[in-house]
């Protein structure tokens, strides 16, 4: 890896939180650019990054929670305990919405280190896989660059569409 890979790490920090750029785009970029050895380091690494991000959520969403009345969140999903974190684990390892599992935080905040590493956990093994099939697809090699525009594309409307309004 040299100095200038440092330029994924902040994409692999912000994808994992409610900004709308999804990971997966940036990893197989990352993944046809090096070797399948830093692929997987960086995989881990984002691994970690999600369960740093998935903290962040915590803090910032549980600031949500103390100012939200009574009466909204109760149609917000409502899991406790070891389900909250099985949950939180399933989500993250598979390709569903997981602003599901940032919905059932605003409700009822969880505990933070646990719910960091079943997001780390869960992801991990989704990026793994993300590396190991890519090159399997045996897609031309200007494909992952493609992918990636698309998704920032896809990630700049979302911002553009949910920015404030003029009325």
């Amino acid at each position: 890896m040299t100095w200038l890979d440092l330029l994924y790490l902040p994409p692999a920090f912000l994808c994992n939180t409610a900004f709308p750029l999804g990971f997966d785009p940036v990893l197989i970029h990352f993944a046809s650019q090096h070797s399948t050895t830093s692929a997987y380091i960086y995989a881990v690494i984002a691994s970690a990054f999600a369960g740093v991000a998935a903290v962040v959520d915590v803090r910032t969403l549980s600031w949500f929670h103390r100012r939200a009345s009574s009466k909204w969140p109760a149609w917000l999903p409502h899991w406790r305990g070891r389900r909250f974190y099985a949950w939180a684990f399933l989500f993250a390892m598979l390709p569903l919405p997981f602003a599901i599992v940032r919905f059932a935080i605003l409700r009822e905040p969880p505990e933070m280190f646990p719910y960091g590493l079943a997001v780390t956990l869960g992801r991990l093994p989704r990026y793994v896989l993300t590396v190991a099939l890519w090159p399997v697809l045996g897609l031309p090699s200007g494909t992952a660059g493609i992918l990636l525009g698309i998704g920032v594309f896809a990630a700049g409307l979302k911002l553009i569409r949910s920015g404030p309004r003029s009325g």
